[in-house]
């Protein structure tokens, strides 16, 4: 996977930190399918032959690579050359998506195959009880390793500073200046790479998605609150992040606190959309209504009664659509990418709401910036989880 790296003349790479540079080139080599042989990553990578056989001769012995079988000789003839096969079931990884619900942690290998996952609630948990439930979701996982484990990635729904490994703020959570990844790795002794949900979201997409590759891409993630994740230039942007708290208008509508008054996530967020369900309901009676405003409730119970023509989950489906329009007419007027994904639990409405909202979205934007854009939902509960994943191989062995 590309990213995005500043050199400095001010802070030079050390001799240390060029030699795992060369490791994790020679490793891509191998896992992509570039070269599948000493003197092949020599010419791939321009490395001198003897650093190539050295740091191979380490990556076997620790596991990561194999010798199997022997390649065809060149056509000046000599010895045919012994072919290195990555070995993905060598190391596991741990990837972790926390949000104000739960927390849902996959264990995966090192080419992103998830071999078990562990759901955790939450109950309405805030604060240092979230850090043990993160615990608790990762002893699950570790109970079924049948490999080292090799690192740990951890996507939070809040503001995060992924170099820092801190949770700056995260409301929903209880959690403001928690330095996670640092007390993660004191207790599991094994790296620890933390992001925000809705950047790893991007990631996810980009690294293991359905869709075709695409050089700028938007990731809308909606759940208690909004977030996008961003894809630019062909490189994972890591500044995505929560975007709830901008204001899009005056009002709300639903009733809220006055400084709430205005904000992305009262038109948006689920705890509102819930709240909007209930109002509607009251101002549309119906005979036939099926689904509970109260709770239980969810996304899918208001699908089926938008398929069931009542009024009140029609009414609300338009309101979502033209609010979300905005959203997706923010990221087009600035970006313009190739791709929009919608997903969260707001996918459960399905593509009647998503061609809603492009419609919406069209009469927001000029019609050539909007006509090269495809949009997709994206409703795979274990996204954050596998982004983790990427990202945290992508930062210990540089392979995704």
């Amino acid at each position: 996977m590309p990213s995005v790296t500043v050199y400095s003349t001010a802070n030079k790479a050390t001799h240390s930190q060029l030699r795992e540079h060369n490791r994790q080139l020679l490793l891509r080599a191998i896992y992509e399918g570039v070269a599948d042989n000493r003197a092949a990553l020599a010419q791939e990578t321009q490395l001198a032959k003897p650093t190539v056989s050295e740091l191979i001769g380490e990556l076997i012995e620790e596991g990561l690579l194999i010798e199997e079988g022997r390649g065809h000789s060149t056509r000046e003839g000599g010895k045919r050359p012994r072919l290195l096969k990555f070995v993905p079931g060598a190391r596991h990884v741990i990837g972790l998506s926390v949000n104000d619900d739960y927390v849902m942690g996959a264990l995966a290998y090192l080419d992103g195959r998830i071999v078990a996952r562990h759901y955790t609630d939450l109950d309405g948990a805030q604060g240092e009880v979230v850090v043990a439930v993160v615990c608790e979701t990762i002893n699950g996982l570790l109970a079924q390793l049948d490999a080292p484990l090799l690192c740990i990635g951890i996507g939070v729904s809040g503001a995060v500073d992924a170099k820092a490994g801190i949770v700056t703020y995260a409301p929903l959570l209880g959690w403001q200046q928690v330095p996670l990844a640092e007390r993660i790795e004191a207790i599991y002794q094994t790296p620890v790479y933390l992001a925000n949900s809705t950047a790893l979201v991007a990631m996810a997409q980009f690294v293991y998605g359905p869709t075709d590759p695409v050089n700028c891409f938007a990731a809308v993630r909606m759940g208690s609150s909004v977030g996008v994740g961003l894809v630019v230039n062909g490189a994972i942007y890591d500044g995505g992040g929560e975007i709830g708290a901008l204001r899009m208008a005056s009002g709300s509508p639903v009733d809220v606190r006055p400084e709430d008054t205005g904000r992305l996530d009262t038109f948006l967020g689920w705890p509102y959309v819930r709240q909007r369900a209930r109002e509607l309901c009251e101002a549309y009676p119906y005979p036939n209504r099926q689904f509970n405003a109260g709770d239980p409730l969810s996304y899918l119970h208001i699908r089926y009664a938008i398929q069931n023509g009542d009024p009140a989950a029609l009414a609300l489906q338009d309101e979502l659509s033209q609010h979300l329009a905005q959203v997706f007419a923010w990221i087009i007027g600035l970006l313009t990418p190739d791709h929009i994904s919608l997903a969260g639990p707001i996918a459960d409405l399905g593509e009647t709401m998503l061609e809603q909202t492009v419609a919406y979205t069209r009469d927001l934007v000029w019609p050539d910036l909007i006509q090269t854009v495809t949009f997709s939902l994206t409703e795979a509960s274990s996204l954050v989880a596998v982004g983790a994943i990427a990202q945290a191989l992508h930062r210990e062995l540089g392979l995704v």
